[in-house]
This record gives C-alpha cells, structure tokens and sequence, in this order.
C-alpha cells in the first residue's frame, strides 16, 4: 500500500508515464499499458489493501488470484482499484468467497492490518512498485531488469550471502 489515504494529487502524470514505459521495456515485462480510461486514476490503496487482506485470509490461491486479477485491472485494464465498486468486482472474479469477504471488509481489523503492514513496508524502505525483499535482508524497488534478480539469487546460492548492492 502506497497511499493510505486519498491523495487527490495522484495523477497518471509524466513521473508514471516514464515509470511505466521503462516497466513496458523489460525483456520479460508484465503487461503494462499506459493509463487510458475515463476512470480516475487511484488516489487510496486502503480499498485494496483492505481486500487483499481479506482475501489473503481465505487461503493462497484465492489470494494469488486475487493479486493477480488487481495488477491486470490497475496496469492493464486502467481500473481504478481506489474504487470499492471495482475492488469488489475483482475480490467476485477471483473466487473468493463474497459473504466472508463483506464480512471481513466490515470490521476494523483489516484497516489496522493494512495500515501497520505499511508502516512496516515504509520501515524497510520501500517506495514504489515493484519491491523485493531477498533473503529479507536486500531490497529491490523498481522495475529492473530481470538479469538483477537472477545476479542476486546466483550470487547467494555460490556464496551464501548477497551481494551489497544490486549488481549493474
């Protein structure tokens, strides 16, 4: 979660498009699009990170399917994923079990969840989207080329440890 709360500032704007096109151009790239919708561009990510949670709850694959259909509909689709209308569309396309899942977006829990999983994100110094964590220790923000990963994974699997930084 990026912005847990609205943020009416955020705005598919120069800084996302150069993000997205540099994502776009990664040998092994996700199906990023350029933001082309009538729908407004999201300024929260407390709805979906609320869902996630929700959804993380009632089991891997529900939750993999889940995050999944999330990232096709705000990178792909240009779904406001701000929007518990679309959230909800999502959480009923991927399977979960709907009754549960009002349930869960009900009570408070998940919003504390949520915010507390942010702070701790925040903590370990990420700030953008893609983020990963190895060995939680070596953190990776952005979209790098996939050639990084495999350097890092090569580099602790010959030597046990990680390299100081990522490898240019």
């Amino acid at each position: 979660m990026l912005r847990p709360q609205p943020d009416p500032t955020a705005v598919f704007n120069e800084y996302r498009i150069n993000g997205w096109t540099n994502a776009t151009s990664q040998e092994e790239s996700a199906d990023f699009r350029l933001w082309d919708s009538d729908e407004t561009f999201p300024n929260c990510s407390m709805p979906s990170a609320k869902a996630g949670i929700a959804a993380r709850i009632q089991g891997a694959d529900v939750w993999n399917a889940f995050h999944m259909n999330l990232l096709a509909a705000f990178f792909s689709e240009s779904r406001n994923i701000s929007d518990e209308k679309v959230v909800h569309e999502i959480a009923e396309k991927s399977g979960l079990d709907m009754d549960r899942y009002h349930d869960d977006m009900q009570g408070d829990g998940l919003e504390e969840k949520a915010s507390r999983e942010f702070l701790d994100a925040t903590n370990r110094g990420i700030t953008g989207i893609p983020s990963v964590v190895a060995n939680d220790r070596m953190l990776i923000v952005g979209a790098v080329p996939s050639d990084h990963y495999r350097q890092v994974i090569d580099r602790y699997l010959q030597t046990g440890s990680l390299p100081e930084r990522i490898p240019l």
